[in-house]
């Protein structure tokens, strides 16, 4: 009985003192949420506009509690771009991890490069980067422009329906259809053929990913998460068998192919030599800032090999992250292009000057003459970054420039992507779609680290232009072939992701052009 009743003061002495913490430091914070509420706001609202009304209240730096994955701990949100260029690149040797998502293994999971830490990371990272070089990833344009001509015939089959077409499922097949030639040699129609295996096992694995209540997977007790492991693994198997019978095919045979898992099986193998990243004077990832590829960090790391389980594992995180980024990002295009048709009939145009200097054949060379594409992803991504929120955590205690905070070791670092991107300080009429803001006399006033849809530093995305190339090579097929007209079916509506920015379906309409520039 005493216990019973002394037990809830002690729970309660205790969460007040850990929710001093801020209040102690005189640092502005978020007003600590019960787990409950936490769930109920996150559940209510997609996590990007909750993050966004804190950054409006209490400005680009404060105090939170986590209450989600380390319940109740001190967390900082870092919005401030000069502080980030200290945080992302020049004390990255403070920040150089990720979150640890608390469960640990020698499963391939914790083999995939987003989840790596340390010295671990460095090496696998050092070996891949080489994969992502604009000369390597020049080898699987012809992925995209077969993937891109699929998605032609399906959009093709429902403009003639003459109904709205339901936009963000063809571009998740697409997207589909990419993944499977490149990181699985395997070439689908997914639109078309939802039976077959690949597919199937595919959508199993993204609803899980996609699902609501995903981010409380962090706070179950281990044993929980090692069962929740198993389970996901299962899901996992056709994909890692998959994965390990093209390797032991293309070892046994000789055979090479133009595919990403080739170029990692390459890596693999040709790092054990120093090999010099290709340097481009007009580069895809312009409008992106410095992606230190050949950041110093990397030049330390001896050991440059990858186990099977790990290149097996950069696979399965390709297919991850490449799925969901792809197809929401295309959708978004499409919907803001169907809002702003000046916008689209000048990218339109462009198209169709460039292409009648190559007669109809879209190359590499003269995809880099279509600047209007560019910076139509480009502010695309600045309104609707695919991943909301970035995150650091301190390796050691740390002293945040002159704000006299002090970050001690193991506190995560929040970095407000969404947020910044619509900071008035950062970006003028930051709601406005407007590209014309990444043209190259514009950019050159943008302020340094305020934009950063794939990071910045060594940890920066390392597949950014694979997925600029997929995106652009896209909608250059799309506008090329079809005119989007101004009638979208609803307003644009966000699920309640706890990760991702992500929309439910959206419609539009479509006209075939007669025109078309490209080669059939």
């Amino acid at each position: 009985f005493l216990l019973g009743v002394i037990l809830p003061f002690i729970i309660y002495w205790y969460s007040s003192r850990k929710y001093r913490y801020w209040r102690d430091r005189g640092v502005k914070y978020a007003e600590p949420l019960s787990f409950f509420e936490s769930f109920f706001t996150n559940s209510q609202k997609p996590i990007q506009e909750v993050q966004f009304e804190r950054y409006n209240q209490l400005g680009r730096i404060y105090g939170l509690f986590d209450a989600t994955f380390a319940v109740g701990q001190p967390a900082l949100t870092v919005g401030d771009p000069e502080l980030l260029r200290d945080i992302m690149v020049k004390d990255f040797h403070f920040f150089p991890n990720r979150r640890d998502l608390g469960f640990r293994d020698d499963s391939l999971f914790n083999s995939m490069l987003i989840l790596l830490r340390d010295e671990d990371w460095k090496r696998v990272r050092s070996v891949v980067s080489p994969a992502f070089s604009t000369g390597k990833i020049k080898r699987v344009l012809s992925i995209f422009k077969e993937s891109s001509k699929t998605l032609l015939q399906n959009l093709k089959m429902a403009v003639q329906r003459g109904d709205y077409i339901e936009i963000k499922k063809l571009y998740g097949a697409f997207a589909m259809d990419v993944i499977a030639s490149a990181a699985f040699s395997t070439k689908i129609d997914s639109h078309n053929n939802s039976e077959n295996k690949f597919v199937t096992e595919a959508r199993k694995i993204i609803r899980t990913s996609q699902g609501r209540f995903s981010g409380l997977f962090q706070i179950l007790p281990n044993s929980i998460k090692r069962y929740a492991f198993k389970l996901a693994f299962r899901k996992f198997k056709f994909f890692i068998d998959t994965v390990l019978q093209i390797i032991s095919e293309r070892k046994t045979t000789g055979k090479a192919k133009n595919d990403f898992l080739q170029l990692l099986i390459d890596a693999a193998t040709e790092t054990s030599k120093d090999e010099e990243m290709e340097e481009e004077s007009v580069d895809i990832a312009a409008n992106y800032g410095d992606d230190c590829l050949q950041h110093n960090i990397f030049k330390t790391t001896s050991n440059k090999r990858l186990s099977t389980n790990e290149l097996v594992a950069q696979s399965l995180v390709f297919f991850l992250a490449g799925y969901h980024s792809t197809t929401t990002t295309l959708s978004l295009v499409t919907y803001l292009l169907a809002l702003n048709s000046d916008v689209q009939e000048r990218a339109y145009h462009e198209i169709k000057d460039v292409l009648k200097e190559t007669k109809g054949e879209l190359t590499y060379e003269s995809m880099h003459k279509m600047k209007a594409i560019d910076n139509i992803i480009s502010e695309t991504l600045r309104l609707y970054p695919p991943f909301p929120t970035i995150e650091r955590i301190a390796v050691a205690d740390y002293e945040l420039g002159n704000t006299g905070i002090k970050i001690p070791k193991g506190m995560t670092i929040e970095i407000p992507v969404y947020s910044m991107n619509r900071d008035p300080e950062n970006f003028s009429d930051p709601e406005r779609f407007d590209p014309d803001r990444f043209s190259p006399d514009q950019r050159t006033e943008q302020i340094p680290y305020s934009y950063l849809p794939f990071g910045a530093g060594p940890r920066n995305c390392i597949a950014m232009r694979f997925a600029l190339m997929e995106l652009k090579v896209c909608i250059i097929h799309v506008l090329s072939a079809f005119k989007i007209t101004p009638k979208t079916k609803d307003p644009l509506k966000f699920l309640n992701s706890r990760n991702f920015l992500t929309t439910e379906d959206i419609f539009v309409k479509m006209e075939m052009r007669q025109d078309c520039p490209l080669k059939e």
